[in-house]
C-alpha cells in the first residue's frame, strides 16, 4: 500500500466493520471510486493532507465503536459520520477562513463569507457524489439520502473552528443535561437535534485528534501545522496584508502558543466529552499528558530567554 492509498484502504475497511455496504445496499464500484476521487483532491499540504483525512476517519470510527455513543447512533448516523470524515477537508488548499475572505477568494464568494473551506468541501464533494460513476447511494431511498445530506452538511460545517465555543456550549446546556440525569430523560428515541449534536461533538473531537495521539505523533502534528500557518503567513506578507495571529514565522508559532490552545480551546472540549461519555476519559488523560509536555517546554523557553 502506497501512502496514496491510505484514505482509500482505511475508508473501505470502516465501511465494511460497520457493516454499511450491505445495511444500505451501497455500490461497492462506486463507492471505492469515490473514496478514490476525494483522496487524489486532498493537497499536499504539511496538515491538511491525506494523511490527516485518514487519521481523523479512523478517530471517528473508534468514537463510534467504542466511545459509548450507542444510544444516540444508529446505521444512518454511522453512515453520515464515517461519510463527514472522509470529506470533511475535500480540497483544502491550505488558507484558513479568514484569509480566504479578506482576500475575497472564490471559495469565499461562492459561500457569502460563510465558513468558505467547509462550504467548499461539502460543495465539491457532493458534486462528485452525485455523478453517475460515483454515486454509491444510487439505490438508497431519496428520504433517507435527503436525511444523509442534512447530517453530513450539520457535521462538516461544525468543523469550522469558529462554531467551536458555541458547539461546546451546546454539549453542556443540552447534551450534558440529559446525561446527567438520566431518571428524567423521556424513554423515545432521543430527537434528530440531539443526534447531530453529539455526531458534532464526535467530528470535533477527531479532528483535533492529534491532541491525544503518542506525544511524538502529536508534536510532529503540531509542527506541521505550523509550518502550513505559516507558509499562509509568508503569502500574507507578501500581498502586503496584516499577517495573521501565529502565522509571522519570525515570531513563535503553534508549538509555542499549545498550553493556552489546550487549556482554552481543547479541555473545554475533551473535558464536557468526556462527561458525557466517560468511555472517553483515556482521551482527556492523553491531552493533560501532551499538554504537561507542552508547559514544560514553555518553562525551558522562558529561562533560555532570560539567559
Amino acid at each position: 500500500m502506497t501512502m496514496v492509498e491510505l484514505v482509500q484502504v482505511i475508508c473501505w475497511h470502516v465501511f465494511t466493520k460497520h457493516n454499511l455496504i450491505e445495511e444500505f445496499k451501497l455500490d461497492q464500484v462506486k463507492l471505492m471510486n469515490f473514496f478514490r476521487a476525494i483522496e487524489s483532491g486532498m493537497q499536499d499540504n504539511p496538515y491538511h493532507n491525506a494523511t490527516h483525512v485518514a487519521d481523523v476517519v479512523q478517530s471517528m470510527h473508534c468514537l463510534l465503536l467504542k466511545g459509548g455513543l450507542n444510544q444516540f447512533v444508529g446505521k444512518m448516523e454511522i453512515l453520515a459520520g464515517l461519510f463527514s470524515a472522509c470529506i470533511h477537508d475535500f480540497e483544502h488548499i491550505g488558507f484558513n477562513n479568514d484569509f480566504l475572505i479578506k482576500t475575497q477568494h472564490d471559495w469565499a464568494i461562492d459561500s457569502n463569507d460563510k465558513s468558505p473551506n467547509e462550504n467548499h468541501h461539502l460543495i465539491s464533494a457532493f458534486r462528485i457524489l452525485r455523478q453517475d460513476d460515483f454515486n454509491f447511494l444510487h439505490r438508497m431511498p431519496e428520504a433517507q439520502r435527503n436525511q444523509f445530506r442534512k447530517i453530513v452538511i450539520e457535521l462538516v460545517l461544525a468543523t469550522d473552528m469558529g462554531e467551536h465555543m458555541a458547539i461546546v456550549s451546546k454539549l453542556k446546556t443540552n447534551l450534558l443535561k440529559r446525561m446527567e440525569n438520566p431518571d428524567d430523560q423521556i424513554e423515545d428515541e432521543p430527537p434528530d437535534s440531539l443526534r447531530i449534536l453529539v455526531l458534532q461533538g464526535a467530528i470535533k473531537v477527531a479532528d483535533i485528534g492529534h491532541v491525544y495521539a503518542d506525544r511524538d505523533v502529536h508534536i510532529r502534528w503540531a509542527e506541521r501545522l505550523e509550518e502550513e500557518m505559516w507558509r499562509q503567513g509568508d503569502l500574507e506578507k507578501h500581498r502586503d496584508l496584516k499577517v495573521s495571529f501565529l502565522m509571522d514565522r519570525e515570531k513563535p508559532g503553534v508549538t509555542r502558543s499549545q498550553p493556552g490552545f489546550v487549556d482554552f480551546v481543547v479541555m473545554p472540549l475533551f473535558e464536557t466529552w468526556a462527561a458525557c461519555f466517560p468511555k472517553c476519559q483515556v482521551l482527556v488523560n492523553r491531552v493533560q499528558a501532551n499538554c504537561d509536555h507542552w508547559k514544560e517546554m514553555e518553562k525551558q523557553w522562558n529561562l533560555a530567554s532570560k539567559t
